[in-house]
């Protein structure tokens, strides 16, 4: 029985709006969203590759490098993500996405064309604000194109873009660092020093990327419940309602993402300092080991979620995260400490493999224990926190260590490890903790939908 009157699908659960997309438009819509986000890591990360040169160009110290690579391009990520969040849950998302695009790849361009500290940070704020809305609004359409019990399996799979994109990018970047080692002097972009070469080539697939949105159709919305929108108001009411869950479930991936990003943004430079790697080697052997890494860790995150869940185990997708923290805890503290480069980036690997299991348990976490009508708003307010206290503060709370603790560039790795030992401890709590509250939410949750 199907019809917008609350059907159910064929998991026994209630949907709106007919039948979900066949398998092979959603799983198309999934690929083309796997692709853009893929790409948009390549724009987001590659600064970590360019330490040297910028701080060469622009006559940087660690921490003002950092605020590049965190604060300039988190702050404005997520204090754009609510107002997008609140138009995922109202406007067609597929537009949004490509908006985005566009916003963000001509600013990574820019970037190459910027003459001073102030002009880089701008740029990098633009590419933050264009890349605000991608992830609201694809985990939005993703969560309505799948059935619910399908919906981990989907979401990991989308967050896979996430994992092998941050490895990719540093392994693309590293390749083609590589490659152009003089200055360039192309048609349209003029005379580029190789650092402004690798900006312009970072911008350029945002062109494609667009054009294959336009293949992209507009879901409709589903378990909607009785209300097609919810206010702000609605949703921080919500949020009080359910304090005990969402005081942990908003906060774990924030210090999942200070770590993680702490570590993604000066591993690169770590290998060089430590082991003597040129940024062009370090930034291939680093992206292979994040990829491969991650590409594990999501899958097998997305497989027990969906597999404890059908078992009826409580609280089964954010169970997942303890998986996640016991292999983070002693690896994120321990792989700066290790005698050799093997053994330095296999310690590494366990720490990204468990990074990526905690992250990409989050977003389908996150959706289950919120209606339909706030889903935008609530991966938004998931977005400001990673942002603000994971992609800003990870890299700068290592780079003030280095520069303002240690006073040695030397002691990379010491601050590396000052930033993950005690952030991992309190992840770990904070899961363990939800358990129970998180498991009431959502069985209170469903029983209002059925």
């Amino acid at each position: 029985m199907t019809g917008s009157g609350g059907g159910l699908d064929r998991d026994g659960r209630p949907q709106d709006g007919g039948p979900y997309p066949s398998p092979r438009i959603a799983w198309l819509t999934l690929a083309i969203l796997w692709l853009v986000t893929l790409f948009s890591q390549l724009d987001r990360q590659l600064p970590s590759l360019l330490v040297k040169p910028l701080k060469a160009q622009f006559a940087l110290s660690d921490t003002q490098f950092s605020l590049i690579q965190g604060y300039g391009f988190a702050l404005a990520y997520t204090l754009m993500g609510m107002p997008f969040g609140r138009l995922v849950d109202r406007a067609n998302r597929r537009n949004l996405i490509l908006f985005g695009i566009i916003v963000w790849s001509a600013m990574t361009i820019l970037a190459a064309y910027a003459r001073s500290y102030d002009m880089l940070l701008v740029t990098r704020a633009g590419v933050g604000i264009g890349e605000a809305v991608l992830a609201p609004a694809a985990y939005s359409i993703i969560a309505d194109c799948f059935p619910y019990l399908r919906r981990g399996k989907a979401l990991a799979t989308y967050y896979v873009s996430l994992a092998i994109g941050s490895g990719a990018s540093l392994f693309i970047g590293g390749f083609l660092l590589s490659r152009v080692k003089a200055p360039v002097n192309w048609m349209l972009f003029g005379r580029l020093d190789p650092w402004q070469a690798m900006f312009v080539l970072a911008g350029l697939p945002g062109v494609a990327l667009a054009l294959l949105m336009l293949a992209v159709r507009e879901p409709v919305r589903r378990e909607v419940g009785s209300a097609q929108m919810a206010t702000v108001r609605e949703f921080l009411r919500y949020l009080g309602r359910n304090r005990a869950t969402f005081a942990r479930l908003l906060f774990y991936p924030a210090v999942l993402a200070a770590i993680g990003y702490g570590v993604l943004a000066w591993a690169p430079t770590f290998m060089n300092r430590r082991f003597g790697f040129p940024a062009s080697r370090a930034g291939v052997i680093v992206g292979i080991t994040v990829a491969l890494a991650g590409l594990l860790g999501t899958l097998l995150s997305g497989w027990l979620s969906d597999r404890w869940l059908q078992a009826g185990k409580r609280a089964a997708r954010l169970r997942v995260t303890i998986v996640a923290w016991c292999l983070i805890v002693p690896a994120a503290a321990f792989w700066p400490l290790m005698p050799s480069p093997g053994l330095a980036l296999g310690v590494l690997g366990c720490a990204i493999f468990g990074f990526a299991i905690g992250q990409s348990s989050a977003p389908p976490t996150i959706q289950d224990a919120v209606p339909n009508a706030m889903r935008g708003k609530a991966i938004a307010l998931y977005l400001l926190l990673g942002g603000l206290l994971g992609i800003g503060l990870g890299p700068t709370s290592v780079a003030l260590l280095t520069d303002h603790v240690f006073h040695d560039d030397a002691m990379l790795g010491a601050s590396l490890i000052l930033v993950s030992a005690p952030a991992s401890l309190l992840g770990l709590w904070l899961c363990l903790s939800g358990l129970r509250p998180y498991a009431e939410t959502v069985a209170l949750l469903r029983r209002d939908l059925d």
